[in-house]
């Protein structure tokens, strides 16, 4: 039938089944491109966790001293800052999560077209927990070498001002 339709008439004939699955060949790239963008943002986000990890244990040194000789253990000080970095990650998914939804509710509301795709934003997946456990993990990843050098600090070498 195709081939009868495209050498009778001007019109031109389509295999659905054939055009579907070059347009999922097409987007399959752009969805492999953007699963790759989605590795360095988290890459980028860890690190950036760290670093501000990092630095706010060498702002607060002085701070973790002072609790250390008023009786807090060394324990004490690491699991704050394990739970610090956990909650950081973890309030800032929570976040990025509710901004997305919310964003997805409010183009629905403005652009027709998300309502005829049937785009929601309220609608939240199972795969969404995994993007709040994922995160809950990366940050206690990232909060081990800072909490491990507040576990390791001297505090009379800090409270004389030597480091």
């Amino acid at each position: 039938m195709p081939r009868w339709v495209n050498g009778q008439s001007s019109l031109q004939a389509a295999s659905p089944a054939f055009e579907t699955a070059r347009l999922f060949s097409i987007l399959g790239v752009g969805v492999d491109i953007l699963g790759a963008f989605a590795y360095v943002l988290i890459f980028i986000s860890a690190l950036s966790i760290f670093i501000a990890l990092y630095n706010s244990l060498k702002e607060r040194r002085y701070d973790m001293a002072i609790m250390r000789s008023m009786g807090a253990g060394r324990g004490t000080l690491l699991i704050s800052i394990l739970l610090e970095g956990s909650l950081l990650t973890l309030i800032g998914s929570v976040v990025g999560l509710l901004l997305g939804h919310g964003s997805l509710v409010l183009m629905g509301s403005l652009v027709e077209e998300t309502q005829k795709a049937g785009i929601s934003g309220l609608i939240f997946y199972p795969e969404e927990w995994i993007i709040l456990v994922g995160s809950l993990l990366l940050g206690v990843c990232c909060a081990v070498i800072p909490a491990i050098q507040a576990y390791r600090t001297d505090i009379s070498k800090v409270l004389a001002g030597n480091v």
